[in-house]
C-alpha cells in the first residue's frame, strides 16, 4: 500500500487529480471517496469523468444513489450518504454488481461498504484546512495510481510504502 498527502489549493487542482486517475484508470478500479460536504470529493469526480472522456456532467448522485457515465470506460459514481444505519441486502447486491463490472467504481461516503468490497479500493480522503485549500490523503495499492498522483500536479506532502 502506498500512501500519499498531497495539497489541493482549487477546486481546479482538484479536478486535475481526478483527471489524472481518469486517464489511468483500468477496469476494476475501486475509488473510496472519504471527507465532509464540500471537501471536494464530486468535483474530484468530475475530473475523473474529464479523464474518461465522459461528455455528461457529472453531480452527486445523491438522492438517487449511482449514476453511471460512460466514455472510454464506464463510471459509477455513487454516493452513499442517504443511506442511514447499515446497507440493505438489496443495496449490497446492487453494489457487488457495479464492482464486478468493467468499469470504474467512485464511492462517496464509503464508510458503510463492507470490508471484503473494499479490498483492493484506493482510499481517498479529503480534509479542508482553508476556504478552498483540501488535504488529500491517498492509500492505493496501485503503483500506477500512485504515479497518477504524483504526476497531477499537487505538491506531495510524504508519501510511505507499508
Amino acid at each position: 500500500m502506498k500512501r500519499l498527502k498531497l495539497v489541493s489549493r482549487t477546486p481546479a487542482e482538484t479536478r486535475r487529480l481526478g483527471e489524472a486517475f481518469g486517464r489511468a484508470a483500468q477496469p476494476g478500479d475501486l475509488l473510496l471517496l472519504d471527507g465532509p460536504f464540500g471537501a471536494g470529493k464530486t468535483v474530484f469526480v468530475q475530473g475523473l469523468a474529464a479523464g474518461l472522456d465522459v461528455q455528461a456532467y457529472v453531480s452527486s448522485p445523491s438522492f438517487i444513489m449511482i449514476n453511471e457515465h460512460h466514455g472510454r470506460l464506464p463510471l459509477f459514481h455513487v454516493d452513499l450518504y442517504r443511506i442511514e444505519g447499515r446497507l440493505d441486502p438489496e443495496t449490497l447486491d446492487a453494489l457487488e454488481d457495479y464492482l464486478g463490472r468493467d468499469g470504474i467504481c467512485a464511492i462517496e461516503w464509503p464508510g458503510l461498504v463492507p470490508p471484503p468490497l473494499r479490498l483492493g479500493g484506493s482510499e481517498l480522503r479529503f480534509a479542508p484546512s482553508g476556504d478552498t485549500t483540501r488535504e488529500i490523503t491517498i492509500d492505493t495499492p496501485s503503483d500506477r495510481l500512485a504515479t497518477a498522483a504524483r504526476d497531477a500536479g499537487a505538491a506531495p506532502a510524504a508519501e510511505t510504502r507499508d
